[in-house]
């Protein structure tokens, strides 16, 4: 298969003009437009339309960038998983995960990782997940970790866990026993004080749709853009707040407050990982979400 080809096309669609492809390719115009036209001539139909200025794609030519694009990475991804196996050689994993979700989950399974791979490190890019959807989208992180709601269907995704968000309160409510732990009825929470994550981020949004679909309506107080922040403040009594279980988890040894699930069933998301679609896992990568599910 010659990839060079690809890579032509590909060079001009980007430039939209074949002189200056020419010249970033580092090949003559005529040479160019010679190769242009023997591929559109073993394609059967032509890629560029030469009558519009730039040039622009034809439907043909729209079809051959999209399956150009596909299988150059897939060749890139190929030179990268034989390196691995026949190498070993050292690299970077990047992760693009929350601070906290990087607290609770790597120390769990970098050292099994390490062992495997002892040559390759890796690399934590932290913000919040609208942060992590853009790093991944942009390549600079490899994979993110990200609570799997509201996903756009631009990225491959991959289950590890399921999550449930738990009531915090600093005053004991009138609830149900569950199996796991006592719960509160949903409806019971309308007119509550409330503190909150900022309106943008994702828990928030979870929690307001599932507020509204039980006609619940919290009086918010304040908002904190920490997880942390807000278990130890609802843990005063001041308001009441919601938080994913590992908070709790990690939190209980500093102050324990009463905690409640939402509703008999609980309220629940899935954390996952996230890549590129046009980008396959390395081995290394692989192995990495593995270990994160395994974890759970």
């Amino acid at each position: 298969m010659d990839f060079k080809q690809f890579q032509y096309v590909l060079k001009v669609a980007e430039c939209r003009n074949i002189t200056k492809a020419a010249e970033q390719l580092f090949v003559s115009q005529p040479a160019l437009s010679s190769f242009l036209a023997k591929t559109e001539e073993e394609l059967g139909a032509k890629i560029f339309d030469r009558s519009t200025n730039p040039l622009s794609l034809t439907q043909a030519g729209e079809c051959y960038v999209k399956t150009a694009k596909r299988i150059l990475a897939l060749q890139e991804n190929l030179k990268k998983d034989v390196e691995d196996l026949n190498t070993c050689r050292g690299g970077v994993i990047k992760i693009g995960l929350s601070d906290m979700r990087a607290t609770v989950l790597l120390p769990f399974v970098l050292p099994e990782f390490k062992r495997l791979y002892p040559n390759i490190k890796i690399q934590t890019l932290e913000s919040r997940s609208v942060g992590v959807e853009e790093n991944v989208r942009s390549g600079a992180a490899d994979l993110g970790l990200i609570p799997l709601y509201y996903m756009s269907d631009e990225f491959s995704t991959q289950v590890l866990y399921d999550e449930e968000l738990l009531l915090v309160s600093g005053q004991e409510l009138p609830c149900h026993r569950g199996e796991l732990r006592s719960w509160v009825e949903i409806e019971e929470l309308n007119d509550k004080d409330f503190i909150f994550l900022p309106s943008h981020t994702r828990i928030r949004r979870a929690i307001e749709a599932v507020f509204l679909e039980h006609g619940v309506r919290p009086r918010s107080i304040m908002d904190s853009s920490n997880h942390m922040t807000l278990y130890l403040i609802a843990s005063t009594g001041m308001a009441m707040t919601i938080v994913p279980e590992a908070i709790v988890r990690m939190m209980n040894p500093v102050r324990l407050p009463h905690v409640y699930s939402l509703g008999k069933a609980g309220f629940h998301w899935n954390i996952g990982a996230i890549w590129r679609k046009d980008m396959e896992l390395s081995s290394a990568q692989q192995l990495l979400v593995r270990l994160l599910k395994n974890h759970y």
